[in-house]
């Protein structure tokens, strides 16, 4: 072989090999790059319809945009998938979980997928829908799930699957939807929760450990006549929202995590427009899809909630609809809480230290109240319960768990003074305080000793409760 043929394969091989190169770098997603899910142009939508249907994700794909090529043709990473949605990013920004339907009219499942190759896995495996994965501390994940409520309706419940072996559990069991869940700094989750049969309609923001116990409201938006849609923390720990009012409008709010109920901004004043989606970033900014006034496409665009404006706009794309764009990026790993949930357990604990604490009334008031002597445990189908309290106020129960449950307070004539609650869970093998009947974590109680822990718990549902059913 001659000197010029030898030159000419050499050049032919490099070639390959270049070519190879080239290949394997469009096949990966690194850092500060885009992950969006896109759906058909066509469609007008606002952000309170992707939390209703999930038709408008029908068809859609996750594509990635990369801001230090913005020329660049976007790379879909979903085209082996009729539709896929709701990219999470690993803490260590090597994997994302997403939703997905393999074919037209399956189920939709979780799946993983590595950043690097592109490669996935599927993690759920369920007859009913499954959607919004997130990561969590441990090598597990957390996810909602269809479930079917007493009306007929369909609902979502909250399910953890451990990686490790691929068992999947059940955390929530009150009646409702749990939506948009996220990991917080503190480990905890926090998740949209509208619940069944509720009166005032209006989903709270609840936070819980990643097992489902301490399930508690963090915050509600019924001063403010919006509807939470979803929360995401930032990398400062304060907390943004996308919220809906009455005309469907979605609204930009923050509220901090150390003082929920009381530090709500607007942070909405400035932009005029529909806004979609909202995500933290790694510079302190937020990662908007927004379309501007008048503007007939949903673009992304950084926006500053210090200053509470647009900074620029990141890219904008006719062929596309963006409702979400999350950034690759590594952060730091949130707590791993300790887990007190025993499966093989088939109770919990419940204490009240005075269900007629409500506040700090006046003096003058004192004597007007009429103090609630029993309580009432009413289970999904039926009462579980009456239980008199201590002269204390206080109360000691042993709860069947994962039986949710409302509470009200009675008088010595058996009137409602209170009541009912919300819907309460314990899971199992958990235990629970409570200072009484109040709204705000703020307020508490002076400290003492319950009269009703120097006594056994009581336990709900109550054995006379159970015979009158069966009888």
């Amino acid at each position: 072989m001659n000197k010029r043929t030898t030159s000419f394969f050499i050049s032919i091989s490099l070639i390959v090999i270049v070519a190879g190169l080239s290949f394997s770098c469009e096949k990966s997603v690194k850092e500060g790059e885009i992950l969006i899910t896109a759906i058909n142009p066509q469609l007008d939508i606002v952000a309170s319809e992707l939390n209703k249907s999930v038709a408008f994700l029908e068809g859609a794909e996750i594509v990635m945009f990369d801001p230090a090529h913005p020329n660049n043709a976007l790379l879909s990473v979903s085209k082996e998938f009729y539709s896929a949605a709701g990219p999470s990013i690993s803490f260590d920004a090597q994997k994302m979980l997403f939703s997905a339907q393999k074919l037209k009219g399956d189920s939709w499942q979780i799946y993983e997928m590595k950043l690097t190759d592109l490669k996935y896995k599927q993690l759920s495996d369920s007859k009913t829908n499954c959607y919004e994965p997130a990561y969590l501390p441990g090598n597990r994940i957390v996810y909602s799930k269809e479930t079917m409520l007493q009306n007929g309706d369909i609902g979502h419940a909250l399910f953890v699957i451990d990686n490790e072996n691929s068992t999947e559990e059940r955390i929530t069991f009150s009646p409702g939807s749990y939506l948009s869940s996220k990991i917080l700094h503190d480990g905890r989750l926090i998740t949209v929760s509208q619940q069944e049969f509720l009166d005032e309609g209006r989903p709270n923001l609840m936070v819980m450990r990643p097992d489902g116990s301490k399930e508690m409201r963090f915050y509600n938006s019924t001063k403010t006549e919006t509807k939470i849609l979803s929360a995401n923390q930032a990398i400062n720990g304060d907390i943004y929202l996308i919220e809906s009012n009455n005309n469907d409008k979605a609204l930009l709010s923050s509220i901090t995590y150390a003082n929920p109920l009381a530090s709500r901004k607007d942070l909405t004043k400035n932009i005029r427009g529909d806004i979609i989606s909202a995500h933290p970033m790694a510079e302190g900014s937020l990662l908007l899809c927004y379309k501007k006034l008048n503007d007939e496409h949903i673009g992304l665009y950084e926006f500053d909630p210090v200053q509470q404006q647009l900074v620029r706009t990141i890219y904008k794309n006719k062929e596309y609809t963006f409702v979400e764009a999350v950034q690759v990026s590594a952060r730091t790993r949130p707590k791993k809480i300790p887990s007190e949930v025993n499966i093989e357990e088939k109770t919990a604990l419940l204490l009240c230290q005075d269900i007629n604490f409500s506040g700090h009334p006046k003096k003058d008031d004192l004597a007007l109240i009429e103090k609630a002597v029993s309580i009432e445990l009413l289970g999904l189908e039926q009462s579980m319960g009456i239980v008199d309290v201590e002269q204390d106020g206080s109360v000691y129960l042993e709860v069947k768990a994962d039986t949710p449950f409302k509470i009200q307070t009675l008088d010595k004539n058996g009137n409602i003074l209170y009541g009912p609650s919300s819907w309460i869970n314990l899971r199992p093998n958990e235990r629970r305080a409570c200072v009484g009947c109040h709204l705000g974590n703020e307020i508490v109680p002076e400290n003492r000793q319950p009269l009703a822990v120097t006594k056994d718990p009581i336990q709900i549902p109550k054995v006379e409760t159970l015979l009158a059913k069966t009888e």
